[in-house]
Order: C-alpha cells, then structure tokens, then sequence
C-alpha cells in the first residue's frame, strides 16, 4: 500500500494520504488502502483515536477526488456507486468507536473539505484555506459534506461557502465553528496528537459509548439528508455541465 502510510503510535494511529503528485487527490485505491487501514485498526487495542492527514508537499492537505481516475465515470448510478463506496469508508473509520481528528496541514478542496467534515474534530494550521468548489465543476457534495457542513455552521454560512465557492481561511472556519483548533504553521499533527492523549486518558468502553452517543444524536436526521445527497450528487455528476468543467480541469493539466 504507497497511497496512505499509518503511522503507529500507540493510542494515536495517524492515516496519512501521500499522493504528492496528485495533491493527495482520493481515487479508487486510496479509498481502498484508507478501508483496509480502517479494517486492520479493529484488532489494535490500544487505539484510542485516528488522525487523518495529508502529506503537505505543495501546501495541499487533500484536494478532493481524482478527476482524471474518475474521468470515466459518466452516469448518475455510477456516481451514487462511487460515493457509496467512499461513504463505506468513512463508517468503518467510525466504527472503530475512538475519534477521527483531521490535522489539515494544506490547504482542503472539495473532497478534502468533505473529509475534513466527516471528522469528529479538526486542527488547521493558520496558514489554511478551505475550497469549497464542487458548484464550479458542476456537482454537489457527495461523501456527506452538506450534511455534516449543517452540523457544524448556520445554515447561511453553509450556503455562502458551498456557492461561492470563495476560499475559507482557517480563522473564519474556527469562528463559524467548522474548524475546533487553529495552530501555527507545521503544529497541526503535534496538536491533534495531544488531542487524542488526552482522550486516551479515559477507559475504553466509557470512550466508544460517548463517541457513538455524540455522533448519534448530532445525526438522527442526517442518514436521510445523506440519501437525498446521494441522488442530488448522482444527477449532478451526469449532467453536461459536470462533465465540461472535468475537461477544462483535465486540459489544465
């Protein structure tokens, strides 16, 4: 596995998502080594939280899907299936019953936004920016991002990031309530490590009850809104002007 390295430290595993060349873009096999990590963590006892980093070459922490990877996807099914199988993912993460922490490093776009709001806690660098762009390309968010963006800021905030698409710096994500920590520049994993020490601090069982109570009763309504994200995501994808805006990026290079 070369697309995520997990650092093992005891109570903190750190998932880091080293694709460099692709601005740590997620395609198939990322999402597929971050499962399978996800699997392998069910049998390390010690585990009391995941960190999930990007290696920040380029100042990008994750920059959303692979477009050239999923270039040939073209129906709306065929989206719904590969958000799934991203949404798949992130609960086995879930399931492992300790907090995921995203230490954000570079700057997040799209997808890396969406990754970022499927955590349970976020520690940005201050130099951070968030790029909501799925509506330049034509598309909604598709791994659970309007439902989990909605948990987080009013819903204003939420509609004025998602359609402008204008960058988000790290101190007005701290002050909608997006962003939990903001720390210096190169302090975000140190930060989310002490996060998860502190954590690790409390007893096992008493840990997995209130982290399943938290999410649980913050998303009694969102299994439903992430079903209607998936059709929404699925048309989206399909139409003419997602596949246009994916060829104009392809060409950029």
């Amino acid at each position: 596995m070369g697309n995520v390295e997990r650092l093992d430290e005891g109570a903190a595993q750190v998932l880091r998502i080293n694709r460099p060349d692709r601005k740590n873009a997620l395609d198939p096999e990322t999402f597929a080594e971050l499962r399978a990590h996800a699997d392998a963590l069910r049998s390390v006892p010690g585990v009391r939280g995941v960190i999930i980093t990007g290696e920040a070459a380029g100042g990008v922490f994750v920059s959303g899907g692979d477009l050239k990877a999923l270039k040939d996807v073209r129906t709306a099914r065929g989206a719904r299936e590969m958000a799934r199988k991203a949404h798949a993912t992130l609960d086995a993460l879930r399931e492992l019953g300790v907090p995921l922490v995203a230490a954000v490093a570079g700057d997040a776009l799209g997808g890396g936004c969406e990754l970022a709001a499927a955590c349970d806690y976020r520690v940005a660098e201050a130099q951070v920016r968030f790029h909501w762009v799925q509506a330049r390309y034509g598309v909604t968010t598709g791994w659970g991002g309007a439902a989990n963006l909605l948990e987080l800021v009013p819903r204003g905030t939420a509609m004025r990031w998602l359609l402008t698409t204008d960058p988000v710096g790290a101190d007005e994500a701290h002050a909608a309530g997006f962003v939990d920590a903001v720390v210096k520049q190169g302090e975000a994993l140190d930060h989310a490590r002490d996060f998860v020490q502190r954590v690790a601090r409390q007893p096992k069982a008493g840990l997995r009850r209130m982290v399943f109570l938290l999410r649980e009763t913050a998303r009694l309504d969102a299994r439903r809104a992430r079903v209607l994200e998936l059709d929404h995501f699925g048309r989206s994808w399909a139409t003419t002007d997602h596949h246009d805006a994916v060829a104009r990026f392809l060409r950029k290079g």
